[in-house]
């Protein structure tokens, strides 16, 4: 079914509805001129991008959406890939070419839109890279949360996903930033929460056959890569494999940071982010 968009409100920004491939929509617009579109991490939704919603849309045209399964986004039992999902949103929203902001599993989905349609991304920022099956595993903390998604239990959820992704293997939750914490924490009760949400239904996820990390080299545009010094190892470690195998790729550590670092160090990342999506203009 062609996707259908249902404005909610006018101005600027503007809520709208979409729907597509069964699934309802929640996602957000505002400014004009060149886009860039927002994935938020597996974690949160898409109000991790508020600070960068409202700051680069007076330069860009700016898109952020609810993942299936994510926030206000409704999920269905059919198998689904989050790459098709990005498309039919931006085809819904009169954008042909984009820059692509990711995070975690955001990331990985620009990954794969990216090689599926390399004519419409103009560049990539991610924060906290992440991809199908680069998981983080190793650490007690980590191990902790995957035994809670087996669980099901939201409260296990929420503890362990704080406890591994915002204070990581080396900070005490007292050592982390409390404003982040909070904010986070309410994204992700409700996600958790949810009994029809992406973390009950995640095998349904269909990925590509051929995973992004083997065919960097095809990926011929820029690419900032942001990652948390706290983050979990393999989130680092897939960082790094990125740097080192996109042609044009500039990877930056920032410090006192876990996984969303925009969140905990905005005085870092936004900069960043604006000082790159300023030069990556077509």
């Amino acid at each position: 079914m062609p996707a259908t968009l249902i404005t909610k409100k006018h101005g600027a920004p503007q809520t709208r509805w979409i729907e597509a491939d069964g699934v309802h929509f929640h996602a957000e617009l505002a400014g004009q001129d060149e886009a860039i579109a927002m994935l938020h991490g597996f974690l949160v939704d898409s109000g991790q991008w508020d600070a960068e919603f409202a700051a680069l849309a007076e330069d860009h045209r700016v898109l952020r959406y609810d993942l299936r399964g994510f926030g206000r986004s409704s999920m269905t039992d059919a198998p689904f890939a989050h790459h098709e999902d990005l498309e039919r949103i931006l085809n819904a929203s009169g954008i042909d070419r984009a820059a692509l902001l990711g995070c975690s599993g955001g990331a990985g989905t620009a990954l794969d839109f990216a090689l599926a349609h390399p004519e419409r991304v103009r560049a990539m920022a991610f924060v906290g890279a992440g991809y199908w099956g680069y998981y983080a595993t190793r650490t007690p903390e980590a191990k902790a949360f995957w035994a809670a998604v087996e669980s099901g239990d939201p409260d296990a959820l929420l503890d362990a996903s704080l406890r591994s992704f915002l204070d990581g293997p080396r900070r005490a939750p007292e050592q982390s930033n409390p404003e982040a914490r909070a904010r986070i924490a309410a994204m992700s009760q409700w996600n958790f929460g949810r009994t029809d949400g992406y973390w009950k239904k995640a095998a349904l996820q269909r990925n590509p056959a051929v995973p992004a990390p083997e065919r960097l080299a095809e990926l011929r545009i820029p690419v900032l890569l942001i990652v948390g010094e706290e983050d979990q190892p393999e989130v680092i470690e897939l960082s790094e494999r990125l740097a080192a195998g996109l042609p044009d790729a500039h990877l930056v550590r920032v410090p006192d940071a876990g996984h969303h670092v925009n969140i905990e160090r905005p005085d870092v990342v936004l900069p960043l982010l604006r000082e790159f999506f300023a030069e990556t203009r077509a």
